[in-house]
C-alpha cells in the first residue's frame, strides 16, 4: 500500500511539472488576471479558484466564471483553458455552458459584458506595457 501511495505522489508531481512546462507567460499573465478579476468580484480568493479540493458553491461557480472568461473573452481554447487550470477540457466546456445559460439573465449578461470588457482592456494594457518595458 505504501507503494502504490507514492507512486500516486510521483504521478502528481509528473503531471504538475508538465503543466507548468507548457505555460507560456502570456499564459500564466492571462490566467493571473482573469482569476484575480474574478475573484475581487466574486469575493473569494484567486488560490480558492485554483485549488483543485474546493468544491463549495460560491467557489466553484467563481472557478467555472474564470474558465469561461479565459475560453470565451481571452480566446484560449478549451485545451489550453484546462491547461491553465489544471482541468480537462471538458470540464472547462461544462463551466462555459454553465456561464451560458446564466447569460439568459439580463442583469447577469449586462455585468458579464462588463466584465469581459475589463478583462480585455486589463489584458492589451498589460500586454503593451510588457513590449514598453522590454524595448
Amino acid at each position: 500500500m505504501h507503494t502504490l501511495k507514492s507512486k500516486s505522489q510521483e504521478i502528481r508531481s509528473i503531471r504538475s511539472s508538465i503543466f507548468r512546462t507548457r505555460l507560456t507567460t502570456k499564459n500564466r499573465e492571462e490566467l493571473t488576471l482573469a482569476v484575480n478579476l474574478v475573484a475581487a468580484i466574486q469575493g473569494v480568493s484567486p488560490d480558492e479558484i485554483l485549488n483543485h479540493s474546493s468544491r463549495q458553491a460560491h467557489i466553484a461557480l467563481a472557478r467555472q466564471l474564470a474558465m469561461y472568461m479565459t475560453h470565451v473573452a481571452l480566446g484560449n481554447t478549451l485545451t489550453k483553458t484546462g491547461q491553465l487550470f489544471r482541468r480537462d477540457r471538458t470540464t472547462v466546456s461544462h463551466a462555459c455552458a454553465r456561464i451560458e445559460d446564466m447569460r439568459d439573465d439580463p442583469e447577469f449578461d449586462h455585468a458579464l459584458t462588463a466584465l469581459e470588457y475589463v478583462l480585455n482592456f486589463a489584458a492589451d494594457n498589460h500586454c503593451y506595457n510588457n513590449k514598453q518595458a522590454a524595448q
